[in-house]
């Protein structure tokens, strides 16, 4: 399996070809468990039914299976992972992380990282606002953060993503700002950063502009040809993305912002 590509497949299968303690950052938004009402006949309740409908059409509503998460620790010779999911997914993932480092005798340390959206859908009606979307971070003790404050804040707050949703036709795109500062946070020179669940290729697009190495997985064809004309520079209408490469690479250290090299997954997996 080739490094700095993108695969279309089934993930849980995929995985399985990973060697061993040979990738160092996971960075992935999972498909989200939800519990959509869909009472009542405002304009708001029929964008609600009409986001859900899209969620279940894109195969990304009912959640994903957590056994994956045996190959997540399996492929990183130390925890340094970052979940995106809905707050039901929360305390499940959250709790398979701390019994497996319980388990395991290891320490492992956990943050939760918010994207806060200035203008959220208006539901109000006996709800609160849905303007936060959640992040879990897990990272092993030895797993060294970089310097720096811009990279510090837990949160990222800008509006809702509908430019990157139209260019992209992903309904849960994430901003890739946000993404390239949590993976600017956790890397070192020659990573490899792994995302299963890739969607329109966000995490792999903030790798390749940070010179780190990455690897893919997309179950959808259409979504994955999306990813992998963004890589190119194409968003889904045919034309090339200025925002996502206005710059080669984001300015960080001069270890980085380099080509990542085309190469091969170790060809001897580590015990």
């Amino acid at each position: 399996m080739e490094l700095n590509k993108i695969y279309l497949g089934d993930c849980n299968k995929l995985i399985k070809q990973i060697p061993n303690k040979s990738v160092q950052i996971i960075y992935t938004d999972v498909p989200y468990l939800y519990q959509m009402g869909g009472g009542g006949s405002s304009d708001v309740a029929k964008r609600i039914r009409k986001n859900a409908d899209r969620l279940e059409e894109a195969g990304i509503d009912k959640g994903f299976d957590y056994s994956i998460l045996n190959d997540f620790v399996r492929i990183q010779p130390k925890i340094n992972c970052f979940i995106w999911c809905s707050k039901l997914q929360i305390p499940d993932i959250l709790n398979w992380y701390l019994n497996w480092a319980k388990e395991n005798d290891r320490e492992v340390f956990y943050e939760i990282l918010v994207w806060v959206k200035t203008n959220p859908t208006p539901a109000t009606n006996n709800t609160w606002l849905p303007d936060v979307e959640y992040c879990l971070y897990f990272r092993e003790s030895g797993i060294k953060l970089n310097d720096g404050y811009e990279h510090k804040h837990k949160y990222y707050i800008s509006g809702l993503n509908v430019l990157d949703k139209n260019d992209y036709g992903h309904p849960t795109c994430k901003p890739l700002e946000f993404v390239v500062k949590n993976i600017e946070h956790v890397c070192q020179p020659g990573d490899i950063v792994f995302d299963p669940f890739l969607g329109s290729g966000t995490t792999t697009l903030a790798a390749k502009q940070l010179g780190l190495n990455y690897i893919g997985f997309e179950i959808n064809p259409e979504y994955f040809k999306i990813a992998e004309d963004r890589m190119n520079g194409w968003n889904q209408k045919g034309e090339m993305s200025l925002l996502d490469f206005e710059q080669d690479y984001y300015d960080i250290d001069d270890d980085f912002g380099q080509d990542p090299v085309q190469m091969s997954l170790f060809d001897d997996e580590e015990d």
